[in-house]
């Protein structure tokens, strides 16, 4: 089956709406992780200032810690 000029216009219209549906989409996950996590550690919200969703996720994940470390925590984290 052989597409015409137009078909083949509207295969590309479409492929490229969903590359930017996609990329949108992907913006708006990352912009409501850092919300969220701003949200749930509000005592560390001038420690944590001008997060980048990446490292918003590494927070998350437990990768990445902001502020100091309590001496309890510290010793938890000396034993693994």
């Amino acid at each position: 089956m052989r597409l015409s000029k137009t078909e083949w216009m509207w295969v590309a219209v479409a492929a490229g709406s969903i590359g930017c549906f996609g990329s949108w989409l992907q913006g708006e996950m990352n912009r409501a992780a850092l919300a969220r996590t701003e949200r749930e550690t509000p005592d560390m919200r001038g420690t944590c200032a001008g997060m980048s969703a990446q490292e918003a996720q590494m927070m998350d994940k437990g990768e990445l810690w902001c502020g100091e470390v309590g001496a309890g925590r510290a010793d938890s984290l000396g034993k693994q």
